[in-house]
């Protein structure tokens, strides 16, 4: 009988974790955003447009299409680089401590922002948050955060004339 109890409660916590291949798990997300971005895309291309600047049909666009953009860089970093690993990562869905940290990470940059400034805080945001959800490849994690904010910048202050204080 302790038998079959030990056998129910394998199989048991075998169900309650779910692995995947990192990997494939990347692509499948971005695959997955990239669609709802051309869904936002096609919706964005219905607004009105102005003659004088952005508009309100033109900001969406742009936004739609630096997202679209960033997706296919990422992806196609997935797709060409090589893991140094032998073995491949996995990812597992049951992290209740990575969320509790994720969650504190976001607390401390609202309220570190106005310290920090909207840029360097974005920056250090994306950069913690990646980190926190497992990504350890040196070349995103330096380089993506910095990319953030200068497209927010370049998009905001020199696109759209909004400044930050």
């Amino acid at each position: 009988m302790s038998e079959l109890s030990h056998d129910a409660e394998t199989k048991e916590e075998v169900i309650s974790e779910i692995r995947i291949s990192k990997k494939g798990f990347e692509i499948f997300v971005y695959l997955v955003l990239f669609l709802l971005n051309a869904f936002y895309f096609k919706e964005a291309l219905g607004l009105p447009g102005s003659a004088r600047g952005v508009g309100a049909g033109g900001f969406p666009l742009l936004v739609s299409l630096l997202i679209g953009a960033s997706l296919l860089a990422l992806l196609v970093v997935s797709l060409v680089t090589a893991r140094k690993d032998e073995v491949e990562p996995f990812v597992a869905i049951n992290r209740p401590v990575q969320v509790a940290l994720t969650i504190a990470v976001l607390l401390a940059m609202v309220l570190s922002l106005p310290w920090t400034g909207p840029l360097v805080g974005i920056a250090l945001l994306a950069l913690l948050l990646m980190w926190l959800g497992g990504e350890r490849r040196y070349l995103l994690l330096l380089g993506l955060p910095p990319l953030l904010s200068v497209g927010i910048y370049v998009l905001f202050v020199l696109v759209l004339g909004v400044y930050f204080e």
